[in-house]
């Protein structure tokens, strides 16, 4: 804000970030309403963590079907970032969660996972080196981020998948980059590019055509496991296993991912016969 005469006003950045906000709120509610409106007499809960926006969505799409199956079975979503996903697993809080991570090896938690999505450089469209990008938005350029050392930086929340590997990449290429803007939310980083605020390296699955901003593939690529996690020492139920296959089976097809299913995600999609592509689901979030 900017403070005139005992009054704020927003600011350019602030406007972005509000706009954002708002967006996020209404896909927020409409998925909660969703939810709701399909609710009846349950006999069991089972809690689920979500991040904000895109596990809530996942969970809204793939809860008609759920609950055909499984009719008095209560889905609670409890929403969190990726940290506190985590340790809400740990104690035991949720019953599994989904997110992401780096490394599928954690000795507190399971990360059951069937794909991988690749992490892309946004950019915005006035950069100098915004010619070099294809406009084929699924096979996109390769560049070294070494030449983006002088360019200001976007960065996710302290704590988060993306931070972290964005810190781990930015140590691997020895860049030490102007930080002008963090935030948790993957929204508001891609209004911030398209703002001209910096650049900034998202997941794939945020790609979409915008004549503000260009996209990168970085060298060598990056990636992040899609994955959910539930404590080592939780029993999966039957509930919570054809919950988990839905999730892989609405985004097996996703051109967006990179599918490389675990075992135990293999063992589960092969459970409930939904290792190939015969499902009502529509991909992309």
């Amino acid at each position: 804000f900017l403070r005139h005469k005992k009054r704020l006003y927003l600011t350019a950045a602030g406007r972005i970030y509000v706009d954002a906000a708002q967006r996020i709120i209404e896909v927020h509610d409409q998925t909660y309403r969703m939810i709701h409106a399909l609710s009846g007499e349950y006999q069991k809960t089972l809690t689920i963590g979500v991040t904000p926006l895109r596990g809530a969505v996942a969970i809204a799409r793939i809860f008609p079907q759920f609950q055909k199956k499984y009719p008095h079975v209560q889905i609670q979503l409890k929403e969190h970032y990726a940290a506190e996903l985590r340790q809400s697993v740990i104690d035991h809080s949720i019953d599994l969660a989904l997110g992401t991570c780096i490394d599928l090896e954690d000795p507190d938690v399971l990360h059951i996972s069937a794909n991988e999505e690749e992490l892309v450089l946004f950019v915005p469209s006035f950069h100098p080196l915004a010619p070099l990008a294809d406009s084929d938005l699924q096979n996109l350029t390769s560049i070294d981020i070494r030449k983006f050392q002088d360019t200001p930086f976007l960065l996710g929340g302290k704590g988060s998948t993306m931070r972290k590997l964005t810190e781990i990449i930015f140590h691997q290429n020895q860049m030490n980059p102007t930080i002008v803007f963090e935030a948790n939310n993957n929204l508001i980083l891609k209004n911030m590019v398209q703002n001209g605020a910096g650049v900034c390296l998202l997941p794939h699955s945020t790609v979409e055509p915008n004549s503000s901003v260009v996209y990168f593939s970085i060298r060598p690529r990056y990636f992040t496991h899609l994955s959910v996690m539930i404590a080592r020492d939780h029993t999966l139920s039957v509930e919570e296993r054809y919950l988990i296959a839905l999730i892989f089976a609405l985004e097996r097809d996703n051109p967006n991912y990179h599918f490389n299913p675990t075992p135990l995600a293999n063992e589960i999609l092969n459970e409930f016969h939904l290792t190939d592509a015969s499902h009502p689901f529509s991909y992309g979030f």
